[in-house]
């Protein structure tokens, strides 16, 4: 059932994740989360890592036989120059994958843990369209 569907969302997400490794060679990228092993090497080095989430659906605009699913990519900085910058690069990379457009990015600055350590942190919203084998 929604073999074809599937497939095409299987396929989009690996564009998309393939395309930041290529860009972003010395990027970290983890999905949904960072593993909790990984977690204890940024108490002494920098953060510098994207993560990524396929968020939740909606019905389509002006169709019954798509969806749109959001998509989050949260990019954490600390002590990097370039950091809209960089916001601008993940852009760029992400919205020349088929299917996926940009929505919107919101920045944050939060305290490392108990440190006078901050980290930047971009949220970036990006949608896809899922089309359907039959019709909502």
């Amino acid at each position: 059932m929604n073999d074809k569907t599937k497939a095409y969302m299987m396929k989009v997400k690996k564009e998309l994740v393939e395309a930041l490794e290529n860009a972003f060679p010395n990027l970290p990228i983890y999905e949904d989360e960072v593993p909790d092993d990984e977690t204890q090497k940024y108490d002494d080095n920098p953060y510098h890592l994207l993560v990524y989430s396929m968020g939740d659906f909606t019905k389509g605009e002006n169709t019954s036989n798509s969806l749109t699913q959001s998509i989050t990519i949260i990019y954490y900085s600390e002590n990097r120059d370039d950091f809209d910058e960089t916001i601008i690069d993940i852009l760029g990379v992400a919205v020349n994958v088929k299917s996926i457009t940009f929505s919107d990015c919101t920045k944050a600055r939060a305290r490392h843990a108990d440190t006078n350590r901050f980290v930047d942190i971009a949220n970036i919203e990006l949608n896809r369209v899922v089309k359907l084998e039959y019709q909502i």
